[in-house]
């Protein structure tokens, strides 16, 4: 099951610029960030973020191949809220993002 068939409306950024544009334009109800990101990497483009006021609360979840001992606790230093590591569970991420966007709203998401 993927978020498109819970009606999310997704939207993709191929590099830490357009990641960074496209959130101060849409102002997103949740960010997945991919750490690895071509130019401005993942932690620079969060430490940014999370430096807009209009943005700083949303929620951002790390996105890495590279889960490691400690990672963990440099991620969410790092601005992070969580982090998934890659391969993604694509029948558990549905309920992840639906748990974060209904502490976040206060609703029930689909």
């Amino acid at each position: 099951m993927t978020l498109r068939d819970k009606d999310y409306t997704l939207l993709k950024a191929v590099d830490g610029e357009t990641a960074m544009d496209m959130a101060g334009s849409e102002i997103p109800d949740l960010i997945i960030m991919d750490i690895r990101l071509p130019g401005m990497s993942g932690f620079e483009v969060t430490r940014k973020l999370r430096e807009n006021r209009e943005l700083n609360d949303t929620p951002i979840i790390a996105l890495t191949a590279h889960a490691m001992a400690g990672d963990r606790d440099k991620i969410i230093k790092a601005g992070y809220d969580m982090y998934l590591s890659k391969p993604i569970d694509t029948r558990t991420l549905p309920g992840v993002i639906r748990g974060i966007l209904e502490k976040r709203l206060g609703k029930a998401q689909p």
